[in-house]
């Protein structure tokens, strides 16, 4: 069977991929062309590629971005149930170096040629923030109605105390509402916080849903006050805080973090570090906003390679203007301002098993994800949509699967 140059080259990739991780097999369709299966694994995945030829050209070429596109627009077709081993095909050839050593000299080039040539989608003005945070967190692009937003979250996050980031999965952990208290308790102690913490102040800088501020009022009754740019966001923490009557206990504001201001016992930042751009100037912030004997909590996905760069599809489709900063440079910022800095990490592979929990969700939930796209949303095309959160969802597991970065929590204190 004669191929051109970027198939043979990805059957080859697939081959290496299989003879070192050997739990699948991969029965390849492209277009009309059935291929020989790769692999003695009776557990099968077939692939099926339409323009193949172009398709993978595409992929060889742009990367990761031609990767998601060409499946967000239906030319790559794999089970929901096993897109993630398919994923892990690319994303092990870029940061595996022995599986990448044992390629040909010209697929190597072939291969970190895609990766360099990222086609960056750099959204991170100052003036830009607000659209950035609201174009995820809010669905700008796609909704009217700020609870129609919401409700698009609630259909694969919903909990008691919605959580954006990834959970605590310790040894016995079993499900991620587990993992999200495991958390918020764990946080709970890390900052010193117990039942004789009522009437103390909380500031949630980049405060989500509220799930955090919701927990620590609700079981420790801490006065929280939330600051967020996504007006969908506030919209969701002011109608459940008077559903679960909190009015005097939680409040938020759509403000950016770095406009803090007053003095708190807490400060906590839980996913924000991947939004912003100048650490130094919010870490100096939150030591001048904390009282002398309070303490911050800092979690964020930190990257611990020098030659780290933001993934293009993400940053094009998921999070404008978003990166993540580096451990060992926020740690020395860190100790530039305060006397204490704590580090400590999450159980390895928390955020893997969040995400292929929230995407499982997502799959189950998808008929009624897709009934509100076309009832209530301003998106034309709802397959590329769907799409577009579940590749994000697997590339971001398949990522943070390997040694490439770290979810850390770092407690300082002045």
């Amino acid at each position: 069977m004669e191929h051109d140059r970027y198939e043979s080259i990805f059957l080859r990739l697939a081959r290496a991929y299989v003879g070192k991780y050997p739990r699948h097999s991969f029965k390849f369709h492209f277009d009309d062309r059935e291929q020989e299966v790769i692999g003695s694994s009776p557990d099968t995945i077939e692939v099926k590629f339409k323009k193949t030829r172009e398709t993978l050209k595409r992929i060889f070429l742009t990367g990761s971005l031609g990767l998601g596109e060409s499946y967000c627009e239906g030319l790559i077709t794999v089970d929901d149930r096993l897109y993630k081993y398919f994923v892990y095909i690319f994303v092990k050839l870029l940061h595996d170096k022995k599986l990448l050593l044992s390629l040909r000299a010209t697929d190597i080039l072939t291969v970190l040629g895609g990766k360099f040539n990222r086609l960056f989608f750099s959204k991170d003005k100052e003036n830009d923030k607000v659209k950035n945070i609201n174009a995820h967190y809010s669905l700008s692009n796609w909704f009217k109605d700020e609870k129609d937003a919401n409700q698009f979250y609630l259909h694969w996050l919903g909990s008691p105390y919605i959580q954006y980031t990834c959970g605590k999965w310790d040894a016995e952990t079993r499900t991620v509402d587990e993992a999200q208290l495991n958390k918020l308790n764990f946080y709970a102690r890390r900052l010193g916080i117990d039942k004789v913490s009522a009437g103390k102040t909380l500031l949630d800088l980049g405060c989500g849903w509220g799930g955090l501020m919701l927990f620590m009022a609700e079981n420790y009754r801490v006065k929280c006050k939330g600051l967020t740019l996504s007006t969908a966001q506030a919209e969701y923490i002011r109608s459940e805080t008077r559903k679960r009557k909190l009015e005097d206990l939680v409040s938020v504001e759509v403000a950016d973090a770095h406009s803090l201001n007053g003095k708190y016992d807490y400060i906590v930042s839980v996913g924000l570090l991947e939004h912003i751009s100048d650490y130094d100037d919010l870490f100096k912030r939150i030591s001048l906003s904390l009282k002398e004997d309070g303490a911050a909590l800092l979690h964020a996905i930190f990257h611990i390679h020098r030659l780290y760069k933001v993934d293009p599809f993400l940053s094009k489709y998921i999070f404008p203007g978003g990166s993540t900063p580096r451990i060992g440079k926020s740690l020395r910022t860190l100790k530039t301002y305060f006397r204490s800095v704590d580090r400590n990490d999450l159980p390895m592979h928390s955020y893997p098993k969040t995400l292929v929990c929230w995407y499982d969700n997502f799959c189950l939930n998808e008929a009624k994800i897709r009934e509100l796209l076309k009832e209530k949303s301003l998106v034309e095309d709802i397959d590329f949509a769907i799409r577009v959160f579940k590749h994000y969802l697997v590339l971001v597991h398949c990522g943070l699967s390997g040694n490439y970065s770290v979810v850390s929590n770092i407690v300082v204190k002045n």
